[in-house]
């Protein structure tokens, strides 16, 4: 079936062959194809139950400078994952705000598993990234530069971007934050879904803290590719769960 010369007849063009050998050793044997499409519908199912009314915008740039334009215009700013620092300056130029960003700067702390990243990855082997006079960098594993940084600093979140990836980062943010995020406060995932595992890592660390403190949420918007998403905290200590569509 797939050789390059029929037994009777013209022999294949060359565009046939290269097609047939594509698909057979490039797609027919490629699982990740298929588990990327997986990810995909299941996410789809996900929009379409509860986020048909969010804005879909282009880039994650252009979400997040959405999401700072729905933010208090008081409160605490705050990003997890700042590796480089290019979403952390993104932020500080946009709010002119007073900006905190959290990183070990020594990569992830175990393997992003549904994925290829290993621990370690996105290591800044101790390079730590310029930013804004406006942004203040806490290196360090969170549950270390956490504590001490609350202990400073009483006031409510008004800003949270989520970049560190895996679902034992995403819980210990949730754990630390969950007396200083309220209503109002915006939250942004930049993988929140859209890939193979995504139900096992930022989107199950929040929906935990979701059920756990009885939080009333509504979706704001969403990327047209990828996975990052925008939303805000109404309520809690209520019925938990995001608020359906009109």
């Amino acid at each position: 079936m797939f050789g390059t010369r029929q037994r009777h007849g013209r022999k294949p063009r060359l565009s046939e062959r290269l097609f047939r050998r594509f698909v057979f050793k490039y797609f027919a044997q490629n699982l990740l194809v298929d588990l990327q499409l997986q990810a995909k519908r299941e996410s789809l199912d996900y929009i379409n139950a509860h986020m048909m009314h969010c804005m879909v915008l282009p880039s994650r740039w252009a979400l997040l400078r959405y999401a700072l334009r729905q933010a208090r215009s008081e409160g605490l700013i705050l990003e997890f994952g700042v590796y480089k620092g290019d979403s952390l300056r993104a932020i500080a130029d946009w709010s002119g705000r007073p900006v905190h960003g959290f990183d070990s700067f020594e990569g992830l702390p175990e393997d992003w598993t549904g994925t290829a990243e290993l621990r370690g990855k996105f290591d800044a082997r101790g390079r730590l990234p310029k930013v804004p006079a406006n942004v203040t960098l806490h290196a360090g594993w969170f549950d270390r530069t956490l504590p001490p940084f609350l202990a400073g600093h009483p006031e409510s979140v008004a800003v949270l971007n989520i970049d560190c990836d895996i679902y034992s980062s995403t819980k210990t943010i949730f754990d630390a934050l969950s007396g200083r995020i309220g209503p109002g406060t915006i939250v942004s995932f930049d993988e929140y879904f859209n890939y193979h595992g995504w139900q096992q890592h930022e989107f199950k660390a929040f929906q935990e803290y979701v059920q756990a403190h009885g939080v009333r949420y509504e979706y704001l918007g969403f990327t047209a590719s990828g996975g990052t998403i925008v939303l805000r905290i109404l309520e809690t200590g209520t019925t938990p769960g995001p608020v359906p569509p009109a």
